[in-house]
């Protein structure tokens, strides 16, 4: 057998494929190429390579497979669950006790915590949770002793936050309310469209209901009759009221007070702190019919509500 053409060394192991594709891309091949591979004569001329130029054959290479391990992207809850516990751990060399932190994302209460015996619990609104050492400090000074100071700098804090707070309108924040405004023995949606047509000319667009009954284990200290929620619109008092030993004009009484809150907003005052009840409601509150009436009657008969039982439906 003849000796290989001049070349032929440079292109030995080389497929008929991979010439034409190289034929493609501008290599000189010459006139002709001939070689020998396993024992079988190839040849290819290059007005057959012409012809073919311009077609193009699609095939598929299959690579060889490598195996990476790809990064995994954390699972928010994941994240959530590292965040908190770094949280609990600077409330706890804070306030020098064990903590649990609930994390939410509220649209109004920014912040609860309770004490169980050697145990402080916190719900927190999900700003708190890569808040500076500043504000870590005074949620521990308030939640330890209710530090006034403390709780100034976490209403500044809550306010330069509220993008992070969940916009929704008080008719998508009532869908969430269940609403149950009568009473057995005093209707709070009569009270309120009387009140509201007499002292307000029906401008108050607000909703109304009983609170639900709070589980309070042994006497109470305190009570609170009454809330108004600026966000949702929406009025809650204390089932402890529904009673009949309790007089409807006390009960109109507080639905009044609460009304007042829907006109004279929450602000700050001189000093930065929020003020709930401006002077002008104190001044307006006096219009009631029966103010002096209603206050003696809570002053005699506080106790009563204090020991009252609600038994949650």
């Amino acid at each position: 057998m003849g000796g290989a053409p001049p070349g032929a060394d440079k292109w030995a192991g080389v497929g008929p494929s991979a010439l034409k594709s190289l034929d493609f891309l501008g290599f000189p091949l010459g006139e002709r190429i001939a070689y020998v591979r396993g024992g079988r004569r190839i040849r290819r001329s290059m007005a057959r390579l012409k012809k073919q130029k311009n077609i193009v054959t699609k095939r598929s290479y299959t690579a060889g497979r490598v195996g990476r391990q790809q990064p995994v992207a954390p699972e928010p809850n994941r994240l959530l669950k590292v965040w908190r516990r770094v949280l609990e751990r600077r409330l706890r060399t804070r306030l020098r006790a064990k903590v649990a932190v609930e994390i939410h994302d509220n649209t109004h209460t920014m912040l609860t915590f309770q004490r169980q015996r050697a145990l402080w619990r916190l719900r927190l609104h999900h700003m708190f949770l890569a808040a500076p050492d500043d504000v870590v400090q005074a949620l521990a000074s308030f939640v330890r002793k209710g530090d006034a100071d403390a709780s100034v700098l976490l209403d500044r804090f809550i306010e330069r936050n509220r993008m992070y707070i969940r916009r929704l309108s008080p008719a998508q924040m009532r869908k969430r309310i269940r609403l149950e405004p009568a009473g057995r023995y005093h209707d709070l949606e009569r009270i309120f469209d009387r009140l509201n047509e007499r002292y307000f000319g029906r401008r108050i667009d607000a909703a109304i209901t009983y609170g639900p009954a709070p589980r309070v284990k042994g006497p109470r200290k305190s009570i609170k009759m009454g809330s108004y929620s600026a966000d949702s619109k929406v009025i809650r008092i204390h089932p402890a009221l529904d009673q009949p030993m309790v007089p409807r004009y006390f009960v109109e009484w507080i639905v009044f007070h609460e009304m007042l809150h829907h006109v004279y907003r929450t602000r700050r005052g001189d000093d930065g702190r929020r003020c709930i009840h401006p002077p002008e409601l104190i001044e307006h509150e006096k219009r009631f019919h029966d103010y002096s009436r209603a206050q003696a009657w809570e002053q005699e008969n506080l106790d009563l509500l204090l020991r009252a039982r609600v038994s949650p439906e």
